[in-house]
């Protein structure tokens, strides 16, 4: 397993790390690109980068703060547990339509922390 940092973990901790910029992804692009997964499996070629847009923001944000923020303890192929995320974001982001216009960190970290609580 390669432990180097991902470029989408570097992305995640500055936008964890960094107040929020004009180039930020807000919650309801994300939610936007996670609800693109129908028309990039039909072969729309921008819905499919948009659709792995979402997997790997929530994927990175998972790797970055697994253990820190929620603990996502499921074990098993990777796409099975982006899928799971990409459930618990959009479920979390259709309750909470009203935090679709933060910064998209502050959309899934609560997500995966309500969904995925540590036990301390």
């Amino acid at each position: 397993m390669n432990h180097k940092p991902s470029l989408w973990l570097t992305i995640c901790l500055l936008a964890v790390s960094s107040p929020s910029s004009a180039l930020e992804e807000v919650g309801a692009e994300i939610l936007s690109t996670c609800l693109s997964e129908r028309q990039a499996l039909m072969g729309d070629p921008t819905a499919a980068v948009r659709y792995g847009l979402c997997l790997g923001y929530l994927k990175g944000i998972a790797d970055a703060l697994n253990g820190k923020k929620f603990c996502i303890s499921e074990t098993g192929e990777t796409a099975i547990i982006t899928q799971r995320l990409k459930q618990v974001y959009i479920g979390y982001a259709l309750e909470h339509k009203d935090a679709l216009r933060k910064p998209a960190i502050q959309t899934v970290v609560p997500a995966l922390e309500n969904a995925f609580p540590c036990s301390r």
